[in-house]
């Protein structure tokens, strides 16, 4: 028990450690150079960095692009990575950033103003997952080779971490464009690169380039000889698909692998007392959460504010943070703790079960009901969805509700249902796409996480009215008091219920250094490096 008690007292310090535990040596000691397999449960979709949204794509595009800002491990806010400087106008409806003149993509080409107009534009108009990003952006314009102008429809408080996000990731428009790629307004029918981009090429100026994915397999990447700035010494990063804890931990204590990014706290148990891994523990801002569809014709009895209400009483959140580990807490709404302006965690007594059933009565079902669960196979930070489904039902079956738990693949359909808004009940997670609490904000009313739930903007329209009111509000102070306001009046109310907020656990080589959890990027391949 010492070795668990240990990892407690880190996480409740709250910092991110690292603890040292015993496994056969996996790895020589290296001169540098080489190659680092990593093991992964991932969610890639596509490598398109237009279309981009997934969490582990952000860790293959951060490797392979740079953007105009970045997050930095250990310093607050997005800093400055291509860009030199940024310049508000007055009304805040105009940023002018300078960028870089040394920059030179993987095939040569110099990264200029153009480079950046085309990627965000593109990003903007291709409308798929991530575009919301760019909805504040109207136009962009090229002031000169190395200077552009966003010309934005409203003041953003959270600007610069928006162009830290993978999507907003700067790509060779010279190439691009051969391959079909366009920023016309048109471009959701008319852009044709994503086949070119997801059989495995990548047109950024990264210090890696995608050598070839296969999915659900493997991916390979390899150093960018055209590099214009101090890379790692690590030659190749292979990247494979391994999908539970268990299996990367066997793996890696048998030198199969380097590093496991999915480890969970049982499995780093079974590391206890061994020689020559890491455990790397710390904090994230993953938020696993159970959605109800408010169109009744899609989430049936779920999509009743008082069947709502009702489960969210009836679930056992201590339970669920057992299952899930040292270090996890429940959110009390949207805005994961350690975000600027996030209210204090759930108290695990919340639990009501008998005014759950008066509720469940009130709505018509006082004998309960059965209904459909969909499950994705994903095992978000090492827990596997299914798990958590399954005590969820246990909960449920207290107050009458039967769950028919029917597990699906990520890339096999469930993906497109849960994007499309056409699952009634389930549970999913959800990772910040930019470190702010402005991203939180989509799961409001007719925002792109309310949407999947049927939560339309008529529907609330005050509550979706705090969304631009919020991002629009410059002053740090007035924007808390008012994510404060949005947090009150979502925790008792709305189709989302925050269930637990997740550790992470990642094991490697003791030979490597900077492997750091990053909530952007996963870790940082860029940093990552032989001692």
């Amino acid at each position: 028990m010492k070795f668990r008690k240990k990892i407690l007292a880190l996480f409740l310090a709250a910092a991110t450690v690292v603890s040292s535990v015993s496994v056969v040596s996996v790895s020589a000691e290296s001169e540098g150079g080489g190659t680092v397999v990593i093991g992964a449960q991932t969610d890639v979709v596509t490598l398109d960095p237009g279309r981009c949204y997934e969490p582990y794509a952000n860790l293959i595009l951060r490797a392979c692009y740079d953007c105009l800002y970045e997050f930095q491990d250990g310093v607050d806010g997005a800093q400055p990575s291509l860009a030199t400087g940024i310049e508000y106008s007055e009304d805040g409806l105009t940023a002018t950033v300078t960028i870089r003149e040394d920059v030179v993509f993987a095939s040569g080409n110099p990264l200029t103003a153009k480079d950046v107009q085309f990627s965000i534009m593109r990003c903007k108009y291709l409308q798929d997952n991530p575009s919301f990003i760019c909805d504040g952006i109207d136009s962009i314009d090229v002031i000169d080779d190395y200077t552009v102008q966003f010309n934005l429809n409203t003041p953003d408080s959270s600007f610069t971490s928006k162009l830290a996000y993978a999507s907003m990731s700067i790509i060779d428009s010279e190439l691009a464009m051969e391959q079909g790629a366009t920023d016309a307004e048109d471009a959701a029918t008319t852009d044709t690169a994503k086949d070119y981009f997801d059989a495995g090429a990548s047109l950024g100026s990264g210090p890696y380039v995608l050598e070839s994915w296969i999915p659900d397999e493997e991916f390979v990447l390899v150093k960018n000889e055209n590099y214009y700035d101090e890379a790692s010494s690590i030659d190749e990063f292979i990247i494979q698909e391994m999908d539970d804890a268990n299996t990367q931990m066997m793996s890696l204590s048998q030198g199969d692998i380097q590093i496991a990014l999915n480890l969970n706290a049982d499995t780093v148990s079974e590391l206890e007392g061994t020689d020559g891994v890491e455990v790397i523990a710390s904090s994230t801002m993953t938020m696993g959460f159970l959605f109800m569809n408010m169109d009744e014709e899609i989430g049936g009895p779920v999509s009743d504010p008082l069947v709502q209400q009702a489960i969210r009483l009836a679930i056992d959140y201590e339970g669920i943070q057992q299952i899930v580990g040292e270090g996890s807490v429940t959110p009390l709404s949207y805005i994961q703790v350690g975000l600027l302006g996030a209210a204090d965690p759930r108290d695990t007594d919340y639990r009501d079960v008998e005014q759950a059933k008066e509720l469940m009565a009130e709505a018509g079902y006082e004998d309960g009901f059965e209904i459909d669960f969909p499950c994705c196979t994903l095992s978000p930070e090492g827990i596997a969805l299914t798990d958590l489904a399954v005590k969820l039902a246990s909960d449920l079956s207290e107050i009458g509700i039967t769950l028919n738990i029917q597990t699906e693949d990520w890339n096999g359909g469930y993906a497109d249902e849960y994007r499309n808004g056409e699952l009634g009940f389930s549970i999913m997670y959800w990772s910040p796409d930019y470190i702010d609490p402005n991203a939180e904000l989509e799961f409001l009313p007719g925002g792109i996480v309310g949407l999947r739930a049927g939560w339309t903007e008529d529907m609330d329209p005050d509550l979706a009215a705090m969304k631009s009111e919020i991002v629009s509000e410059l002053d740090e102070d007035a924007r808390v008091e008012l994510l404060a306001e949005m947090q009150e009046a979502t925790a008792e109310y709305g189709p989302f219920i925050p269930l637990v907020q997740y550790p992470k656990y990642i094991g490697a080589d003791e030979n490597l250094v900077n492997i750091t959890f990053s909530d952007s990027y996963r870790i940082d391949l860029r940093a990552v490096d032989w001692a």
